[in-house]
């Protein structure tokens, strides 16, 4: 019979978790103000209540854009937060643009004195 020595114990240290890629603040920043701008944005058409939901919903989407274009600068230069940025583009550029379509058209009946065709003429 032969002796098997017992096998060798080697330390091995705990595995580290891995570390997350650093928040591109700037771009999560654009997602929000642009969610927020959208949100109150979108009743900008209305009646009455679009003229504050225009003024109030512009100043967001103003701060969305500028943010997602500074969260697209520092995503080209560590790699995250691409996607968050071109949504707060995207949301803060359709939320003016629906500011602006909204108060030209309203400028534009209030100016002319029409209703946009809304009433029958007898």
């Amino acid at each position: 019979m032969s002796y098997t020595p017992p096998p060798r114990v080697v330390y091995q240290p705990p595995a580290q978790p891995p570390v997350p890629p650093p928040a591109n603040g700037m771009a999560v920043t654009s997602l929000v103000l642009g969610i927020i701008g959208g949100l109150i944005g979108v009743w900008a058409p209305f009646p009455i209540f679009g003229i504050i939901a225009g003024a109030v919903a512009f100043l967001p989407a103003l701060l969305a854009i500028i943010f997602g274009h500074a969260g697209l600068r520092t995503a080209k230069r560590t790699g995250t937060g691409r996607g968050p940025a071109i949504t707060g583009l995207v949301l803060g550029y359709a939320t003016l643009a629906i500011i602006i379509a909204a108060t030209l058209f309203w400028g534009s009946v209030i100016a002319f004195g029409t209703d946009a065709g809304m009433s029958s003429s007898f």
